[in-house]
C-alpha cells in the first residue's frame, strides 16, 4: 500500500481511478495488466469500497462489515478474465452446496445446488415441475439475460446481442420477452408456483437488486439471481473479501501503479475539454495521459468533481438522480453455532426470514413512504458454513442485512418506535435492531443464550464508511426501471461515457448496477484496452 504523501506533487499516470471498490479495482487491475500505469485514489485509509473485512470487531472473528457474498463476481466476466492471476496471488474461493434458504410463516425450505436435491426439495413443496418448467423456459434465454446484464448497452456488441435475440425468438417472441423482462415478481411468482414457501424462498432476491416484488423488472432480476445461486452457490474468498482486494491492488502495484489511501479527490482537471487528471484535497495533482475513471455517484461526479466543466444536460440529469432505500447491517458474535428451529437451515449460507410475499411487499412499500416496517425481511448470513476459519472453533457468527429501511423516518408501522425528527440517531438505530432480533428469536432457538456481542451499522454509519452509500443506500441509486439498464446512470447519458473525453463513469450507479460483480469496471477497461478497441 502506498501512502498519499509518497507520490510526487505532479505525478503522471496512464489512468487515474477515483475510488477503490470492486469496479474500480477490476478496471485498474485489467488496465495494469494491459501495460498501463494506474493510480487508484481512495479517500479512506484502506481500499475495498463496500468490501470491508475486519478482524477487530469481535476478537478472533473475521467479519465482513458490508458486502459478503460473491456469486455475481465469480459468475461474471471480470473473474473469468482475472481468475488465474488472482489464484496465483492466493485468492481461494470456498463454496457450498446449500447456498440459500427461507424461514417463513408457512415453513422452511432450502435451495441446494445439487439438481437431484433441488428437485426433491421442491417436490416437497409441490413445485418441482413448476421449477423445471420455469428453468426450461428461462434457460433457453439465459444467455440473452446474462448478455443484457454483461453488455455495454451503448456499444455495437449490444446490437449483436439484439440481433441474436431477434433471430432466435422472432419479432413476436422478442416483443413477448420484453414484456416478460418488465414483469413484477409478485404476479410471476403467484402464477408460477403453488406453494407460499417457494414464493417466499425466491421473492427476497429482488431486494438484492434494489427492487421490491411489485416493481417492474423484479421478476427478471429474481430469475437471474435464483438461477445464478442455484447453479453457482454462494462463494466467498477464504479469509474474507480483503483477500480479493489485496490481490487486485497487488496486480496494480506490481505493474508499477500506485494505491493512494487518504487521497480525497476534490476535482477533475480538464484541458481543452478533455479529462487530464485529478486534484487532491491537499492540492497535489495527478496527471492522466489516457483516462480518468470515477467510481462515484452521479451527483458527486457532475456537481462536485466536474462542476462548471460538466455538460449541461448531464448536470441536469444528475441533479434529478434518486437514491434508493437505506440499509442496515447487524453482526452477532455467538458462543456456539446458531441452532435453527428447522434444523435443515443450520448449514445454509444465507437464509431469508420473512412472513410471506405480502409482508415483503408491505415492508418495501413502508420504506418508500418513510415508515419503519413492522415485519421486516432479514437476510441472515452464516459465513462460517462456507468458510469455517472465520470464527473461533466452536463459535458462531451471523451477518444480518436489512434492505427495507427509509432513508429518513416519518413513522413506525408497528406504532412502537418514536421516529423523533426522522434522523437515524443511535437510539432509533438500536431500537430497530432490537426489532430484528425479535423477528429472529422464534427461528434461532439459541439466539439469546449464545449471543456474546453485537455491532449495528445503521444508514449513518454506512455512509460514514463509504461516501457512495448516500443516506445508507447500498444500491448506488434507485434501481427502478427509469434508472436502470439504458437509463443508468442518467436518462441523458450514454452508458459509461460522460460527455467529457477521457472521463468514464463506473460503479454501482452505472450499468449493470449494484451487486458485487465488477461489471462496470470490466466493461470500461475492456473498452479502453487496445486489443478491444
Amino acid at each position: 500500500m502506498v501512502r498519499s504523501d509518497s507520490v510526487p506533487p505532479a505525478a503522471a499516470f496512464d489512468a487515474v481511478v477515483i475510488g477503490s471498490g470492486v469496479n474500480a479495482l477490476v478496471a485498474a487491475a485489467r488496465l495494469a495488466g494491459g501495460g498501463w500505469r494506474v493510480a487508484v485514489c481512495e479517500r479512506e485509509d484502506r481500499p475495498g469500497g463496500a468490501i470491508r473485512t475486519s478482524r477487530d470487531v469481535f476478537p478472533g472473528y473475521t467479519v465482513e462489515l458490508l458486502s459478503s457474498w460473491h456469486p455475481l463476481f465469480v459468475g461474471g466476466p471480470a473473474y473469468a478474465a482475472l481468475a488465474d492471476e488472482l489464484a496465483r496471488r492466493g485468492v481461494v474461493y470456498r463454496n457450498t452446496a446449500r447456498p440459500t434458504g427461507v424461514a417463513c410463516r408457512d415453513g422452511a425450505a432450502v435451495l441446494p445446488t445439487d439438481p437431484d436435491a433441488l428437485t426433491a426439495a421442491l417436490a416437497d413443496l409441490g413445485d418441482a415441475e413448476n421449477w423445471a418448467a420455469m428453468m426450461t423456459e428461462f434457460g433457453g434465454k439465459i444467455d440473452l439475460a446474462f448478455g443484457v446484464l454483461g453488455a455495454d448497452l451503448w456499444r455495437p456488441g449490444a446490437l449483436r446481442l439484439a440481433w441474436r435475440a431477434l433471430r432466435r425468438l422472432g419479432r413476436r417472441g422478442l416483443v413477448a420477452t420484453g414484456a416478460e423482462v418488465l414483469e413484477p415478481a409478485r404476479p410471476w411468482l403467484e402464477r408460477t408456483f403453488s406453494s407460499p414457501v417457494t414464493r417466499a424462498l425466491l421473492a427476497p432476491w429482488a431486494l438484492h437488486g434494489g427492487l421490491g416484488p411489485d416493481d417492474a423488472a423484479s421478476a427478471f432480476i429474481t430469475k437471474v439471481i435464483a438461477a445464478a445461486v442455484a447453479t453457482g452457490g454462494m462463494p466467498v474468498p477464504e479469509g474474507g473479501g480483503v483477500r480479493l482486494v489485496d490481490a487486485l491492488v497487488g496486480i496494480v502495484t506490481d505493474a508499477g501503479g500506485e494505491l493512494l489511501t487518504g487521497a480525497d479527490v476534490t476535482g477533475i482537471v480538464l484541458a481543452q475539454g478533455r479529462a487530464r487528471g485529478v486534484r487532491l484535497a491537499d492540492g497535489r495533482l495527478l496527471r492522466a495521459r489516457r483516462a480518468v475513471l470515477a467510481s462515484v455517484t452521479p451527483r458527486a461526479l457532475y456537481e462536485e468533481l466536474l462542476g462548471d466543466g460538466a455538460p449541461a444536460d448531464r448536470l441536469r440529469a444528475a441533479r434529478a438522480f434518486r437514491h434508493g432505500r437505506a440499509a442496515m447491517q447487524i453482526h452477532l458474535a455467538l458462543s456456539e453455532p446458531p441452532r435453527w428451529s428447522d434444523l435443515s437451515l443450520d448449514d445454509v449460507a444465507l437464509v431469508h426470514v420473512l412472513d410471506d410475499l405480502d409482508s415483503l411487499s408491505a415492508s418495501v412499500n413502508a420504506a418508500w413512504r418513510g415508515v419503519l416496517p413492522e415485519r421486516p425481511t432479514v437476510a441472515v448470513g452464516q459465513p462460517a458454513t462456507v468458510d469455517p476459519g472465520r470464527v473461533p472453533e466452536g463459535k458462531g457468527l451471523l451477518w444480518l442485512q436489512l434492505q427495507e429501511l427509509p432513508r429518513r423516518v416519518r413513522g413506525d408501522a408497528a406504532g412502537v418506535i418514536d421516529p423523533g425528527d426522522g434522523a437515524w440517531t443511535p437510539r432509533l438505530r438500536d431500537a430497530y435492531a432490537d426489532r430484528i432480533l425479535n423477528v429472529l428469536r422464534p427461528h434461532i432457538t439459541n439466539l439469546d443464550s449464545a449471543l456474546t456481542d453485537r455491532l449495528v451499522l445503521g444508514p449513518v454509519e454506512l455512509e460514514e464508511m463509504n461516501v457512495n452509500l448516500v443516506g445508507g443506500d447500498p444500491y448506488g441509486g434507485d434501481c427502478r426501471i427509469d434508472q436502470y439498464a439504458l437509463w443508468r446512470p442518467l436518462s441523458s447519458a450514454t452508458g459509461h461515457a460522460t460527455g467529457v473525453p477521457g472521463l468514464w463513469h463506473i460503479g454501482a450507479s452505472t450499468h449493470p448496477g449494484p451487486g458485487l460483480g465488477g461489471g462496470s469496471g470490466f466493461l470500461v477497461s475492456d473498452r479502453l484496452l487496445p486489443t478491444h478497441r
